[in-house]
């Protein structure tokens, strides 16, 4: 078989070209596993273009041509000689068994099989707990075909290294003669062993759509056949939108492990060549152990599949038993059914599954989940509306055609991708069997241990002595009742503060009836130098936690903020909006009148240009602080930290539009750090329908401690009962 080397160079050329061109992407996980010896791959097979950059992809990695089979309606005219020229072999052709096994012989080429026989359109391999197959209205085992190809390869191997032993000439010529093997080839035959290596392909994520091949094809094409409308649908759309293409090799399974049999033995040393396929089918045991060979080669296979958010959110939504489906409750399952894959022994999970999965929970974009979701409601598997979520109970019951299901129900497809790994399976159904309040319970309990860890983890290490306050003041907390937590809010401090600056507040709310979050910024109740190193959005971020704890506690909450806390409140608003029930703003900075804050552009200019002098000496890092509240504020202000303050005030300025809940907006008329203009800018900005604000005759910042802090109280209860519905004491 003659390979050409230009058409191999050209077609990878071409692969890499539009690789480049799309959002496409090739990784490889695994490599090491890949032997010197001989090799055949076997891989799932999900997609037409596999047949085109797999052996591309083999050939990059190992410098060695890869023989493939693929389907005989491929091989007509000009395009079966091109694929004949890089290195495919008909499934029709009578000498496929003998070209394959010379190269597993020799080691010259690799070779490369899909084990199932076909493409897996529905990715539906297990049922009853055995391989099986969809085929033309039925469903079969996988074929052993590939175990057999490298069992018997193997095989003629050892009978080789034995008939050279015993100085069987006329046996070895036959094997010479019947694989046109070089007599220069012996000797390297006799020292190799053929492998098998299993590998895994995933796409993430699968789409269906209307696309540029679509188009074309239709064009040109009168009356597309449905198969290819679909092949070009799925496989369209991956390319052109991007695709991340995880490929995974397994450990290689050596055969010489399965020539040590008595009755293997027995045949290898006879002087009987079996060359021909009724002998070995007559007289080898080979029959039983392809079996057992392709069942630990499929369960590598699968069990390498890259978990992603795709596959947990199909499995976590076809398992549950009701059509009906609270949001939130999905959401919480999908997130712990995330977090136990660290517990869980799988071989890959997709990269986005290491990042933070914060946002899933905290309703904020979550690009995953909105693609998921909206392919399912374009799939018309499920609709959406006012945080329900409700399964098309017929599209989840009918059975699909084989060839269309990629594009007319995706989710039944990625949920039966996982369906072979046992262990995934069983975590995820016994966080489906979880009665919701239990759910809750549990992500409550993750999120507030996080925080807690996280003010411990950060504590001890910014921790400075005699400048640190004690742990309790910059701890979070959870104020709550043991039962009947209806109400809740979520309360956050300012900057360069910590929890105990409000907690007064907090108490006071809490004794009124309501569950109470008490949020820790991050860089705050540790050290200045923690706060240096923190931009604006770990802030969000820090809120956001509060955010799930209390979105597990309470049915209905509210946030409220003090200083920067309140201008967190609101941007956490102009997000979420009815997400809470209304939002509070005391002394929210737009602007500042703090000295430090006018300085801080000009500081860090210069602090830029000592950083590209590499000039250490004449840095501005630090201005003095004076607090109100010496127990609890820092006594340095970082520069860094004022220029995150300015940044953020001049997002939440931006958004104040977008706040459309119940908004109090209160101010101190002489406060010394924040402009008090602030607050009539914030309130004109409002988009809020009912919205008030309270000037409170002070000339202190700090209004939620001290004195006249509880006619503040009052007048934010006042306000949370009036938004909640509570009627008057």
């Amino acid at each position: 078989m003659e390979i050409s080397g230009i058409l191999l160079k050209m077609t990878g050329a071409a692969i890499n070209a539009v690789m480049k061109t799309t959002n496409a992407s090739i990784r490889t996980h695994g490599e090491e596993n890949i032997p010197g010896e001989p090799v055949l791959y076997v891989i799932n097979h999900f997609t037409r273009m596999e047949t085109f950059f797999l052996p591309y992809i083999l050939n990059k990695l190992t410098g060695k041509v890869v023989l493939s089979l693929a389907h005989e309606s491929f091989f007509g005219g000009g395009f079966g000689r091109y694929l004949n020229k890089i290195g495919a072999i008909s499934t029709n052709d009578a000498d496929r068994f003998k070209i394959m096994a010379a190269n597993l012989l020799t080691g010259e080429m690799a070779c490369l099989i899909y084990p199932e026989g076909q493409m897996i359109k529905d990715k539906k391999i297990v049922e009853k707990g055995k391989f099986m197959i969809y085929n033309v209205g039925m469903r079969r085992p996988p074929h052993t075909g590939a175990a057999l190809l490298a069992l018997r390869s193997e095989f003629f191997r050892r009978k080789m290294i034995h008939y050279r032993e015993t100085g069987y000439t006329r046996g070895l010529n036959q094997y010479r003669d019947y694989f046109g093997l070089k007599e220069s080839a012996i000797d390297t035959i006799m020292k190799r062993e053929t492998c098998v290596v299993p590998v895994n392909i995933t796409y993430f994520p699968i789409r269906a759509r209307n696309n540029a091949l679509n188009k074309i094809a239709r064009r040109f094409v009168e009356n597309v056949p449905e198969r290819l409308d679909e092949e070009l649908a799925v496989e369209g759309a991956m390319i052109i939108d991007g695709v991340d293409i995880d490929i995974n090799f397994g450990a290689p399974i050596h055969m010489g492990e399965y020539m040590d049999s008595r009755r293997m033995i027995k045949h290898i040393r006879s002087e009987k060549p079996y060359l021909f396929d009724e002998d070995m089918k007559r007289d080898l045991p080979m029959k039983s152990e392809a079996l057992r060979l392709m069942y630990r080669y499929m369960n590598s296979i699968y069990g390498m599949t890259t978990v992603n958010h795709d596959h947990i959110f199909s499995y976590m939504l076809t398992r549950y038993r009701k059509n009906r489906i609270r949001e939130s409750d999905f959401k919480n399952r999908s997130y712990l059914a995330i977090d136990h894959l660290r517990d869980v022994a799988i071989e890959s999970h997709h990269s986005s599954l290491k990042f933070r999965q914060g946002f899933l929970l905290s309703d904020d974009a979550h690009d995953r989940y909105e693609s998921f979701i909206q392919a399912a409601k374009s799939d018309g598997v499920i609709t959406v509306e006012d945080g329900w979520i409700t399964r098309n109970r017929e599209r989840f019951s009918r059975p699909y055609e084989f060839h269309t299901i990629r594009a007319d129900n995706v989710v039944e497809v990625l949920r039966n991708e996982i369906e072979p790994m046992p262990d995934l399976v069983k975590s995820f159904n016994r966080i489906m069997l979880l009665p919701e309040f239990m759910v809750r319970r549990a992500v409550r309990k993750k999120f507030l241990e996080r925080d807690l860890d996280k003010f411990n983890r950060d504590y001890r290490k910014f921790y400075i002595p005699e400048e640190s306050k004690p742990e309790e003041i910059g701890r979070p907390a959870l104020m709550k009742r043991f039962f009947r937590n209806r109400r809740g809010v979520i309360v956050v401090h300012g900057y360069l503060a910590a929890p105990e600056e409000v907690r007064a507040l907090s108490r006071y709310l809490y004794e009124h009836g309501y569950a109470v979050y008490v949020v820790r910024l991050r860089g705050h109740g540790t050290s200045y130098e923690d706060l240096a190193t923190r931009r604006w959005e770990s802030w969000y971020q820090s809120v956001n936690r509060g955010y799930v704890i209390m979105k597990n506690l309470a049915r209905e909450f509210a946030i409220v903020g003090f200083s920067t806390g309140a201008d967190l409140a609101l941007y956490q608003s102009s997000l979420k909006n009815g997400r809470f029930k209304c939002v509070v703003s005391i002394n929210g900075p737009l602007y500042l009148k703090n000295i430090a804050s006018n300085f801080a552009s000009t500081v860090v200019l210069w602090n830029r240009i000592l950083d590209k002098m590499h000039i250490r000496k004449g840095r501005f890092e630090y201005v003095e602080n004076r607090p109100e509240n010496a127990h609890i504020n820092y006594f340095k202000n970082p520069i860094a930290g004022v220029k995150q303050l300015e940044r953020f005030m001049t997002v939440v300025r931006d958004s104040l539009e977008n706040v459309t809940i119940p908004a109090l907006v209160i101010q101190g008329s002489h406060d010394p750090v924040v402009n008090p203009e602030s607050a009539d800018d914030i309130f004109d900005r409002l988009g809020s329908a009912r919205k008030e604000i309270i000037k409170v005759n002070a000339a202190r910042h700090g209004i939620v401690n001290g004195e006249g802090s509880v006619h503040v109280f009052r007048r934010v209860k006042q306000f949370l009962d009036e938004s909640f519905g509570i009627s008057g004491d």
